[in-house]
């Protein structure tokens, strides 16, 4: 018979989570398990796709190839 696996306690997850937030950062989530806290940070938003991104960074470029 395995033993019951338990969390980290509530008062190390709170003055984990105060400790973070006193460093500037936010937390999009928690991950609690038995050996430790996780803070997910929030995900950075990217406005369309890479190619968008690229043709944005690439707009002035639409002229054609030089002809002889």
């Amino acid at each position: 018979m395995t033993s019951r696996r338990r969390l980290v306690p509530l008062a190390e997850i709170q003055q984990a989570y105060d400790w973070w937030t006193s460093l500037g950062h936010t937390a999009a989530g928690v991950d609690i398990r038995a050996d430790g806290v996780t803070f997910i940070p929030p995900a950075t938003q990217q406005v369309g796709s890479a190619f968008d991104a690229w043709k944005a960074k690439d707009q002035g470029r639409d002229r054609t190839a030089h002809s002889r």
